[in-house]
C-alpha cells in the first residue's frame, strides 16, 4: 500500500467512526475513508510497503521504518494527518474484532494522536513504538520491555515507561528494565512484569538517579543492586 495522510474531512470522518463504534461496537468500520480521495492525499515523497500482520509493537516499528528506508525518506512523525490515517488503514489490528464481533474503542488519543504534549502523545498505537524504536535505534531490542506486546494492547508496563520522557529515552533504565522483564530465549515478558513490580522499579529509579549515572550502567550488573524484590527477575 502507499501511505497518505489524513485531510481534515478524513480526521472528521475517522473521528465519526470511532463514535460510531463507542456507540454500537459491531458497527461495520467504514474502511473505504482509507483509500476514498476526498479524505486524504498520497505522502509526498512516496513512501509504500506490503500490508502485514504484525504480531509485536516492534514488527510493526521494523516494518515501517524498512519502508522508510527503501524509499530513502523519513516518516512524517509530526503528521497527526499521516499517523490517523495508518491507523485507519490498519484499524483490524489496533481495534480489532473479538470472537462476538465487536470492537472496544478506546480513548481518541488512541488513535488519532495528540502530538501537543506528551502526556497524551505517548498514547498513540502506533507513534508511540515507532517513536520508541527511534529512539534507541543503535539498539532496538534495547528497548523491548515495552515493545513486545501486540499493537492494540501495549500493557501497563508500557504504560509505565512510555509515560515518562526520562525513562523512554534513557539507554540504561530500558536495558535495565528489558533485562528484568523480558525472556531472552522467547523475547517474552516474563510473568509478572507488569502492575506492582513496573510501578516499584519506576519508583526506585527515581532514587537512583541521584547517586548513578543511569544512561550508562550495565543491566546485568545493575540488576544485582536491585532488592529482593526483583530477584525473580534476575535468575
Amino acid at each position: 500500500m502507499k501511505f497518505r495522510r489524513f485531510n481534515q474531512h478524513g480526521l472528521d470522518a475517522f473521528a465519526s467512526e470511532l463514535n460510531r463504534l463507542r456507540e454500537d461496537s459491531k458497527h461495520d468500520f467504514a474502511a473505504s475513508i482509507v483509500t476514498d480521495p476526498r479524505f486524504s492525499e498520497q505522502l509526498t515523497p512516496e513512501i509504500e510497503a506490503e500490508p502485514r500482520n504484525f504480531e509485536t509493537r516492534m514488527d510493526f516499528s521494523e516494518w515501517l521504518a524498512a519502508a522508510a528506508s527503501a524509499a530513502g525518506t523519513e516518516v512524517p512523525r509530526n503528521d497527526i494527518g499521516f499517523w490517523a490515517w495508518l491507523t485507519a488503514a490498519l484499524f483490524d489490528q489496533v481495534c480489532p474484532k473479538n470472537e462476538k464481533g465487536a470492537r472496544k474503542v478506546g480513548a481518541g488519543a488512541r488513535y488519532i494522536p495528540d502530538l501537543s504534549r506528551w502526556t497524551r502523545r505517548y498514547r498513540h498505537l502506533l507513534a508511540n513504538p515507532y517513536n520508541v524504536y527511534l529512539l534507541h535505534s543503535n539498539d532496538p531490542w534495547r528497548a523491548a520491555a515495552v515493545m513486545v506486546n501486540p499493537l492494540d494492547q501495549p500493557g501497563e508496563l508500557t504504560e509505565q515507561f512510555t509515560a515518562r520522557l526520562d525513562l523512554i529515552t534513557c539507554p540504561g533504565t530500558m536495558a535495565l528494565a528489558s533485562r528484568l522483564f523480558i525472556d531472552p530465549v522467547s523475547r517474552k515478558r516474563r510473568r509478572g512484569a507488569s502492575g506492582t513490580a513496573a510501578r516499584r522499579l519506576g519508583k526506585l529509579l527515581n532514587q537512583y538517579t541521584r547517586t548513578w549515572d543511569l544512561a550508562s550502567i550495565d543491566p546485568s550488573d545493575f540488576s544485582h543492586k536491585l532488592p529482593k524484590e526483583f530477584k525473580r527477575f534476575t535468575v
